[in-house]
This record gives structure tokens, sequence and C-alpha cells, in this order.
């Protein structure tokens, strides 16, 4: 039976839960389109950054004096050519010191100060896939020639990097299942709250052969229509906090190493939420009227 679509349009101005619904999903799209952006990106740029230092060690050779048996080039040879007889090494590189000078850069503020300290000499050594080349075994091979080495592994510490961004992961998967639970339950209050407002008049739909079905799908109809635009106004919202938010933290992300293939499921997820919230504001307004219904006479 097609009902008109005004029918209910009384109930939804008159107690103003047009407006709250539309409020009530477009804040929840905003939150959870914004959390699950946020929440891939960090696993994107978690492991396109990990994956470029966590087979990498470097090797730290202090500056000696003038009254040193060995001088400094010396050393660096010395030092890279045990390394380079290590069958788990991949590569071995020793940095040039400008680039050592562009490390230390952000520490000092005159240029000129930093050129007179006693720079060290460093070696970037990247482990073969599989390796379990670590620094410990790196110092037990330098030590006997150089003993004030110093060796410092990546993988250990990105290993707690990377704990600290599968705990922000958990977050946000947590914040967008509790967005999607409270828009259940603010969907099926306020289809509860039209549904007791206009119980006379479904009463007389009743009466003239109405199905409970067709009632339902009227409340679908409607809701759907207004989750649509609603949706729509969170979906742009939350596009525009994380175009601002990625132009603050700009600098400090690495936004060149991420391809267009980086950022399709970023877009991905974006775009499933509020599709998504739809979809659950129109499963959710069914459920609740049907419901609801069935203790009607």
């Amino acid at each position: 039976m097609a009902l008109p679509d005004s029918l209910f349009s009384f109930a939804f101005r008159r107690q103003h839960l047009g407006r709250a619904f539309v409020s009530v999903v477009g804040m929840m799209v905003f939150i959870a389109s914004f959390a699950a952006a946020a929440e891939t990106a960090l696993l994107i740029q978690g492991f396109l950054w990990g994956r470029a230092v966590e087979s990498r060690l470097t090797i730290q050779i202090p500056a000696v004096g003038d009254e040193a048996p060995t001088n400094q080039a010396e050393r660096v040879k010395q030092a890279i050519s045990l390394l380079r007889g290590l069958p788990e090494a991949a590569s071995v590189t020793p940095l040039a010191e400008s680039d050592v000078l562009k490390l230390l850069q952000p520490w000092f503020e005159e240029t000129g100060l930093l050129k007179t300290l006693p720079l060290p000499a460093l070696i970037d050594v990247e482990r073969k896939q599989g390796s379990l080349l670590t620094a410990t075994r790196i110092r037990e091979v330098l030590r006997g020639t150089i003993p004030d080495v110093r060796v410092d592994d990546h993988g250990v510490w990105t290993a707690d990097v990377w704990t600290l961004i599968r705990g922000l992961s958990l977050l946000g998967g947590a914040t967008i299942f509790l967005m999607a639970l409270t828009l259940v339950i603010s969907v099926t209050l306020i289809c509860r709250t039209v549904v007791t407002a206009e119980r006379d008049t479904i009463g007389l739909l009743h009466l003239l052969g109405a199905k409970d079905k067709d009632i339902a799908k009227h409340f679908q109809k409607k809701m759907r229509r207004l989750s649509l635009g609603a949706a729509t106004s969170g979906f742009l919202a939350a596009c525009l906090s994380g175009l601002g938010l990625l132009a603050l933290a700009h600098p400090l992300l690495q936004l060149s190493t991420l391809s267009e293939t980086h950022w399709l499921p970023v877009l991905g997820w974006v775009v499933v939420i509020p599709l998504g919230a739809i979809a659950l504001s129109s499963l959710t307004v069914r459920v609740a009227v049907l419901r609801q219904l069935q203790s009607f006479p």
C-alpha cells in the first residue's frame, strides 16, 4: 500500500525530530570518517616509514684526536671492510660529512659552531631480508679494531613505535564502533517517539489495510532521505578537517612517499563511512518500527 510522502512530516516538525536525526547522523559521520581516515593514514605512513628503517643499523665511529695511532679515515675504512665481510649485510654505506651535518643541524643555531665540533663518522648497514644480524653481533666484529664503536639497531625502537600505532588503530576502531552504536540507539529512540506520537494515525492505516511493512518502508524512505543529506555534510566536514590537519602536519609527515595507490585505502574508508551510516540508519529504522508496530492492535 502506497502512503503519502508527508504522512508523518508533522510529527517530525512538531518535535524537531528531523533536525535531531540530521544532527546525530552528521556528527556521527564526521567523527567516524575522521577517525577512519586518520587510522588508515597512520597505518600506511607507519608501514612505509617502518619498512624503510627497521632493517637498518647505524654504526657510529666517534672522532679521535691527532695523537691517536689511527686517524678517523682509516678507522672508517677498517670498519667498512669488516662490515662488508658479513654475509648478513645487504649493503654498507658510509654517510658523507655533509649528511651528518644535516642530521645535526636542527639542534644547532650556528652552523659555524657545528663545523668546529669533532663529528663522529656514520655508516648505514642494511640487513638482508630474514637476516638475524644484531647490534651485538656488529659490536663483536668491530670491537677488536674499533673498541669505542657504537651501534644503533632501528628495528628495536621501531617495534615500540608499532605497538603505539597498533594501539591508536584499536582506539580508532573502537571510536567507529561506538559511533555506530550511538547512531543505532539515537535512530531507535527517534523512531519510537514518532511512532508513539502517531499511534492514532497508524491505527487508522491498519484499518484501511496498510501492513506493518508498508509503514516501516515509508519510515525508511523518509529517514534515508534525511540521512543522505546529513551523511554528506558530515563527510564533507571530515574531508575539510582532514585536509587542514594534513596542512598543519605536513612538515612532520613524509607525504611525498605516498603514491596514489597508498591514498586509495584512505579514500575508500572515508567513503565507506557515510554510505555505511545511511545503510545502518535505514536498517535500524525498519527493525525499530516493525518491532514497535507488533504491539499495536
